[in-house]
């Protein structure tokens, strides 16, 4: 059988780390990476696109994507916070949308008490270093507070939506959880800076019917990129084994869904 086609939508660290894992590592073709201004190739030259590029990107580039008959591994879930974006790409075709769970776990779990029906409580608190959570549309003096910051502060208490538009680099897990709880509505999201959080800790909180589950995630920061998590680029490569897998690219191992 043919190798399975991979292009990487985002030039930047975490497709740097992913791509070159892939060509150490794996047998699949790589045919690209695409920045901002390149041509992307359609479904006759690539197989599955893996995006880790920014929201906008996601906007701008991947309902075409999709359109054009490409999967689309999606690293980005902070986009989805965008109804009208999440309903264009829930309905794009014939090319398959694919959330990577990224730098949090416990979502299978959060899934199967989903699928027993409406969960009643979906949260998430996340902690970073302040600095890691500095953003454009901050006032200077906060920006300078979180650099020499000491003590705790709570930059987000709300709808996981609502910040994961806010922290586009460093909520896309409220997204996340919010998408595997089907909770848009309800699932909210807390983002505090914490000049003790060396590594970064998320903590998810989920209520059904049939129980409840905790989750709690420590990962290190990536040195390149101290907004995202060191892991990125690893939940992706076993993203897309999986993706491998099931379209019998990889006879080897048992795909996780």
């Amino acid at each position: 059988m043919t190798a399975l086609r991979v292009g990487f939508l985002g030039d930047g660290h975490i497709n740097g780390v992913l791509r070159r894992a892939v060509e150490a590592s794996r047998s699949y073709e790589v045919v690209g990476s695409y920045g901002r201004d390149d041509v992307l190739p359609d479904h006759a030259d690539v197989d599955v696109i893996v995006e880790a590029a920014t929201q906008q990107a996601v906007r701008e580039r991947v309902p075409g994507l999709l359109e054009a008959g490409v999967d689309v591994i999606l690293l980005s879930v902070g986009a989805l916070a965008d109804p009208g974006l999440r309903s264009r790409l829930h309905s794009a075709t014939p090319g398959r949308l694919i959330a990577c769970t990224g730098a949090i776990g416990g979502l299978d779990q959060v899934r199967a008490l989903r699928a027993a029906g409406p969960l009643s409580e979906v949260s998430i608190e996340s902690r970073k270093l302040p600095a890691s959570l500095i953003q454009s549309w901050m006032p200077d003096g906060l920006k300078d507070d979180l650099r020499t910051r000491s003590t705790e502060l709570v930059l987000a208490d709300g709808p996981a939506g609502d910040v994961a538009q806010r922290f586009p680099a460093s909520a896309n897990v409220a997204a996340a959880l919010a998408l595997a709880a089907d909770a848009w509505g309800l699932a909210t999201a807390r983002v505090v800076a914490d000049p003790a959080a060396v590594r970064t800790r998320h903590e998810i909180h989920a209520v059904g019917e049939l129980g409840e589950v905790r989750t709690v995630v420590v990962n290190t920061p990536s040195s390149e990129r101290p907004r995202s998590s060191a892991l990125v680029a690893w939940a992706a490569l076993r993203a897309l084994d999986d993706y491998a897998r099931l379209r019998g690219f990889d006879p080897e191992g048992v795909a996780f869904l």
